[in-house]
């Protein structure tokens, strides 16, 4: 029930809507208060304060007009004569009588009043107030560009008013909905189709379509998404490869263990077996145990290679780095292969510098990498004439190069060269190998941060080893 009630809370786009609407509304209400609150301001706390005609009431009380003299406003009462019997606030022009010519001057709403007298300057507001003792008349003035005049409709008393009136709200109303509709229009374009675009490529991927992709216009958040949707795609796609090739890899691992385990075996059963029955000849028995002796050492040896490589493996097992001279090292290793490489009738070519070189190693597990790489140049080396070693370095990184000069290495081999059980083609090719040695050399590097890679250069085929230096 939780899980369906957080599934339905209204799509995005009428919640933009609803917030486009409540957003004009609100942004209406506020201007509405904003150009009320000024008006107030302005009025000192009363908008009436601001009509002129409302400063002096029927009893000849003169109001609050504060805010009127603040825009420059006075009032003078006038006799019958039209002339001024008393001032309310300061007086800023001279005249102390009108004619009923000038008053009229005051009058005029237009600012372009031609004549001598201050009408051009101040605009006038005569208000007639009846008294027992007579009229008595009332003039308000004030700059012309200091208040506008302004006219007001009884609308409750007018027809006419009241249908303009309704007209107009209807018409605003027409207005407000059409514009709401058009931004629906707008946001349906913009992200309805993009996000229903995204939803069925999601359903599709739901579906186990791994190849759907996403291809449309859109704003900026949108393509992120679709470019991210994509590139998801992508390494799913890629994780499947990979599980796929692992699998594969896994497969013939299990039968290329199983028939190396099992060759052996068999010999080693029937040799006992011959043993068994007394049908060895007294001077084959040696050679009976000697071979069983050399069967059950390759399935030791097999056994501990593929323990070996299922501990690099293990994202766990950690090497235990410290600071160590890669020629040093190298050193030593070569020492222990030089009488097997000379003996064999081949040159043995060292480049190694005597100026140390410092880097984080596991001495016993990057020695076994150098010994993997030098048996193997050894090993298939049939019809070369030497095995070279050569340490450089080279932006930061120390680079170990195992070469010889031997028969290349098969292009079909190359791109699986490093997978378990992989062996040499015919030319390169000799009995004895679990094809364990490159891949369990492969992750030793690996978990020293390093690269191994295989080049064929110059006649020569040559293991690349990566490792970054550390001189601290």
């Amino acid at each position: 029930m939780g899980k369906k009630s957080n599934q339905k809370k209204g799509s995005v786009f009428r919640q933009l809507v609803v917030s486009y609407i409540v957003f004009a509304v609100v942004s209406v209400f506020l201007l509405y208060l904003c150009v009320f609150g000024v008006l107030i301001f302005i009025a000192g706390g009363q908008i009436e304060s601001l009509a002129p005609y409302e400063l002096v009431d029927s009893e000849e009380n003169v109001g609050d007009f504060g805010s009127f003299e603040r825009l420059g406003g006075w009032i003078e009462q006038l006799d019958d004569s039209y002339r001024v019997t008393k001032v309310y606030g300061e007086k800023k022009d001279q005249v102390s009588a009108y004619s009923m010519e000038e008053l009229t001057e005051y009058l005029m709403a237009d600012n372009l009043v031609k004549t001598a007298t201050s009408a051009s300057e101040y605009r006038g507001y005569l208000k007639a107030v009846e008294t027992e003792n007579g009229t008595a008349y009332y003039l308000m003035k004030i700059g012309r560009d200091a208040l506008q005049m302004s006219y007001t409709y009884n609308v409750g008393k007018d027809s006419q008013s009241v249908r303009v009136a309704v007209a107009a709200f209807l018409s605003f109303g027409l207005m407000f909905l059409l514009s709401c509709l058009l931004m629906s229009a707008y946001l349906s374009r913009k992200i309805r189709k993009p996000l229903k675009k995204i939803t069925d490529g999601m359903e599709k991927v739901r579906a186990g379509d791994s190849q759907v992709r996403l291809e449309f216009e859109a704003q900026r958040e949108f393509a992120e998404i679709r470019d991210t949707f994509n590139m998801m795609i992508g390494q799913l796609e890629e994780e499947k490869r990979r599980k796929q090739q692992d699998e594969e890899r896994k497969n013939r691992m299990l039968l290329e263990i199983s028939h190396d385990i099992k060759t052996p075996v068999s010999t080693i059963k029937s040799s006992a077996a011959a043993l068994e029955d007394g049908v060895v000849k007294p001077d084959e028995l040696s050679r009976y145990y000697r071979m069983i002796d050399q069967k059950a050492g390759r399935v030791n040896t097999l056994v501990n290679e593929l323990f070996q490589l299922l501990k690099m493996e293990d994202k766990d097992y950690a090497l235990k780095l410290e600071r160590t001279d890669i020629c040093e090292l190298m050193r030593q290793v070569c020492a222990e292969y030089y009488e097997e490489i000379t003996g064999r009738g081949l040159d043995f070519l060292i480049r190694i510098p005597e100026t140390p070189v410092y880097a984080g190693l596991d001495r016993k597990e990057f020695s076994r990498v150098m010994e993997n790489l030098l048996g193997n140049a050894v090993k298939y080396n049939q019809s070369g004439k030497c095995i070279g070693v050569e340490i450089r370095r080279e932006d930061g990184k120390t680079k170990i190069s195992v070469e010889d000069d031997g028969e290349p290495i098969g292009e079909e081999l190359r791109p699986v060269l490093f997978d378990p059980f992989v062996r040499g083609d015919l030319a390169r090719q000799t009995n004895g190998g679990t094809g364990l040695g490159l891949a369990i050399a492969a992750k030793l590097v690996e978990k020293h941060a390093g690269e191994l890679r295989y080049e064929r250069r110059e006649d020569r085929n040559i293991f690349v080893v990566l490792v970054a230096n550390k001189e601290e």
